[in-house]
């Protein structure tokens, strides 16, 4: 367990538009005069979003939580099974604030291979689409880097807020144009996670949030 104590709030710019909360930035030599100290617990094993609680309003109140369990078998192209990036797997964490537009995420991979490669800003994302279908990108999260210099696991956490953007131009507009995190939590049954890699390019794992 990691345990910081924020000194400031101004560092919290909620206002951009998807950009990652850098935990390091906010407790490294940037403090401020805020008037508002702010106790973050972060659980780098998989039950992290359980038990983080802002006491400052309701910023870090989730309204859901998911814990996916991502295997190369559930990988699909178009609706053909492709058979993903054999011997890795995935476990996507993620917490939804609706309210804020928010979600934060823990993402760790196992024997991810080859570079991460995807026509989106990034390669690891939340896609509209069910069980067996491909669909669009909604969210790119920042890719999933190695741990201790050990390539063969792989981490990424933090939080985004909306609006989204993917990188993915579809019918003139980006596909996380518009995008809210409440749309998933009405139908998790119809968004799926994923990362993609150069030696698996329709994704490395996959699974479904519901």
């Amino acid at each position: 367990m990691v345990s910081y104590t924020l000194t400031s709030i101004a560092c919290l710019a909620l206002g951009a538009a998807a950009v990652p909360l850098n935990i390091a930035d906010l407790v490294g030599g940037n403090g401020g005069n805020g008037h508002v100290s702010l106790q973050l617990n972060i659980d780098l094993g998989q039950d992290a979003f359980a038990a983080n609680r802002f006491g400052g309003g309701d910023l870090f109140h989730f309204t859901s939580t998911h814990s996916i369990h991502a295997l190369p078998e559930n990988v699909v192209n178009d609706t053909t099974p492709t058979g993903g990036l054999a011997g890795a797997s995935g476990i996507f964490n993620f917490g939804i604030n609706s309210h804020a537009n928010m979600i934060c995420y823990n993402i760790t991979l196992h024997n991810f291979q080859g570079e991460f490669e995807s026509p989106a800003d990034t390669a690891t994302h939340i896609h509209e689409a069910a069980v067996g279908k491909s669909g669009p990108p909604r969210i790119a999260f920042p890719n999933p880097e190695p741990i201790n210099e050990d390539a063969s696991i792989r981490n990424s956490a933090g939080c985004l807020k909306g609006p989204f953007l993917t990188g993915v131009i579809m019918e003139e507009k980006d596909t996380g144009e518009g995008f809210h995190v409440s749309q998933i939590e009405a139908n998790p049954a119809a968004f799926m996670t994923d990362t993609h890699s150069s030696l698996a390019l329709p994704g490395a794992v996959r699974g479904q949030l519901a």
